[in-house]
């Protein structure tokens, strides 16, 4: 009987009216010990002890320890095949058991993190599934950069991660947050870095250049520590859960226009989590930290080359581009933007190709084979004519309202033209250069992408890869017909 259970009968015995002598006699114990527990305190009491229960595992159980203060990763497999090599008797799932209990344990040490105003920034990519675009099949991704000290995010979603398309992306985050951040902390992408050997890092030239050009020092965190760029993994996630779970939108287009809306009216006006503050409202301190945000008249490029086929044509992300026939065969050197190529002769800019969503496609122009041109052009009909002076991306915004087959191609371009009673020249120049970059052809979207810029002009990300420089005699294959397909037109007008 423990020592416990006695005081409960003394108690018991007691409270029935026995005396000291009585209960003593009863439980077969002394007077003093009765007396002693009288007044039912446990003071004093000694918890129970029990025999230790021997172990198959006993014997070897030195040998364990130094093993795993040594190697602390030894499998539980391997400690059981030296321990049976030396006389254990016993089975591997008693071993496995015991080291679950006994291996050292290793616990990661997170400190927080916390930056000065205008000291970092970090930036990561998220996956979102897929988009269809133009009937391809395409990743989508979210750029995700954020500021370490006032926590401002930037957001926009894309369907490629090359180089070209990652630093058009930064471009429009500084330009969003209106300055430059004394460090970027990229992840260890091939995009980012080239190569890596323990802490020497060799980051991509092409982002060493564009660091040197807006005024940022790179960096790279660790490999598969998350941590050393948390800010952003945190962003990425509430931009899965807090944005894009369960949202419905149009295209690429209407994707990006409801994420700017969401940065502007939700994500950075909100009080933060872990500031307590609202990042839109620290941002304002911070801008002062800031390097100015040195603007530059094109988006970042990078310089890149390929050889052309026999028959003059090069191949980009999967689809073949005609280049000058004098190129057969030979390198073709360019300047890469986001959604177009210079081709360069010397530096000079002798060509511009417009890269194309797609796989497996070929766009050929006439005017690189001269030689194949069997006859001219017939002259311009006064709708295509009218329709092609309302902007120089007119021509070839026509030939890609052609390709879409949005509606009926007459009745899209005489809506589109009754647009310019309302829009500049200039106007009609930004909004078709939006619509090539998301593929958005068509009188409505084209309506809506004005409207958007005339009543928040910062409300789409710029895009300045289709400038005004588009060659003169760029050929546009816009479907040719007899006149008298526009007779009820009025073709003499």
């Amino acid at each position: 009987m423990t020592e416990v259970a006695t005081i409960v009968d003394i108690i018991r015995l007691k409270e029935q009216g026995l005396s000291k002598r009585a209960i003593a006699k009863r439980l077969g114990i002394s007077r003093d010990t009765v007396s002693k527990y009288w007044e039912g305190e446990l003071t004093n009491l000694k918890p129970p002890s029990y025999n230790k229960r021997s172990h198959l595992l006993d014997p070897y159980r030195d040998y364990i320890t130094q093993r795993l203060e040594k190697y602390p990763e030894l499998s539980a497999k391997r400690i059981f095949t030296e321990i049976k090599s030396k006389g254990y008797q016993g089975s591997d799932r008693t071993v496995r058991r015991y080291l679950q209990d006994h291996r050292p344990r290793q616990h990661r040490e997170l400190k927080p993190f916390e930056t000065l105003p205008g000291e970092q920034a970090q930036v990561d990519w998220g996956h979102f599934g897929s988009i269809v675009i133009n009937g391809a099949r395409y990743k989508l991704y979210a750029f995700v950069f954020t500021l370490g000290w006032s926590r401002v995010s930037y957001v926009e979603f894309v369907v490629s991660t090359n180089l070209a398309s990652f630093l058009s992306s930064l471009h429009r985050a500084l330009e969003y947050i209106g300055g430059v951040p004394r460090e970027i902390v990229f992840d260890n992408a091939k995009v980012v870095v080239s190569e890596r050997v323990g802490e020497i890092i060799r980051f991509n030239e092409n982002l060493l250049h564009a660091a040197l050009m807006y005024g940022f020092t790179p960096h790279a965190c660790w490999a598969f520590d998350a941590e050393s760029k948390g800010k952003v993994e945190s962003q990425v996630k509430y931009v899965r859960n807090g944005f894009y779970y369960g949202l419905e939108y149009d295209d690429i287009f209407d994707l990006n226009r409801q994420a700017r809306q969401w940065l502007d009216q939700q994500a950075n006006p909100r009080i933060h989590g872990t500031t307590k503050e609202v990042p839109f409202q620290r941002l304002q301190q911070e801008k002062s930290h800031l390097k100015p945000f040195r603007g530059t008249a094109t988006s970042p490029f990078i310089l890149g080359e390929r050889r052309a086929t026999r028959t003059s044509l090069i191949s980009v992300d999967g689809n073949h581009y005609s280049v000058p026939y004098r190129y057969a065969r030979g390198k073709v050197h360019f300047r890469r933007y986001e959604n177009h190529l210079e081709l360069l002769d010397n530096n000079q800019v002798i060509d511009t190709i417009v890269l194309q969503y797609g796989k497996g496609q070929r766009f050929i122009r006439d005017e690189h084979y001269p030689e194949h041109q069997k006859h001219k052009h017939t002259p311009s009909h006064p709708l295509q004519a009218k329709f092609e002076a309302l902007a120089p991306e007119a021509k070839y915004y026509l030939q890609n309202l052609n390709r879409s087959r949005v509606g009926n191609l007459r009745e899209q371009m005489k809506n589109i033209i009754s647009l310019s009673e309302q829009y500049s020249e200039e106007a009609f120049s930004q909004a078709m250069q939006r619509a090539h970059q998301y593929n958005a052809f068509g009188y409505n979207k084209l309506k809506n992408i004005l409207a958007l810029q005339a009543k928040a002009p910062g409300s789409l990300p710029e895009n300045n890869n289709l400038e005004a420089t588009l060659p003169a005699e760029f050929d546009i294959n816009v479907e040719q017909r007899d006149l008298a397909y526009y007779a009820a037109e009025g073709g003499a007008q």
